[in-house]
């Protein structure tokens, strides 16, 4: 098993944001609030990277073409059957 260093933070938080992802951690089955914090930090960090690969995936695959109204269109409806008008 790899060793991995980890290092501590201290976070002041308003009582009613605590009192939020305490029961979030609980609900979730966390063994307390720094494992839940420390799993949430963890995915969003993941998250970016997705987000920063795709980006790249998109400048690497070639000039854009300005999309017509009929495609616009087609991406507004899909918006709208998936979120509501």
């Amino acid at each position: 098993k790899e060793d991995t260093k980890m290092s501590t933070i201290s976070v002041s938080l308003p009582d009613a944001v605590m009192m939020d992802i305490t029961e979030r951690a609980q609900k979730n089955g966390f063994a307390d609030v720094s494992e839940f914090v420390s799993q949430m930090i963890a995915k969003i960090s993941d998250r970016q990277k997705q987000v920063e690969a795709l980006a790249v995936e998109g400048i690497n695959s070639g000039p854009s073409e300005p999309w017509d109204r009929q495609e616009i269109e087609a991406i507004r409806d899909g918006l709208r059957s998936r979120h509501g008008s």
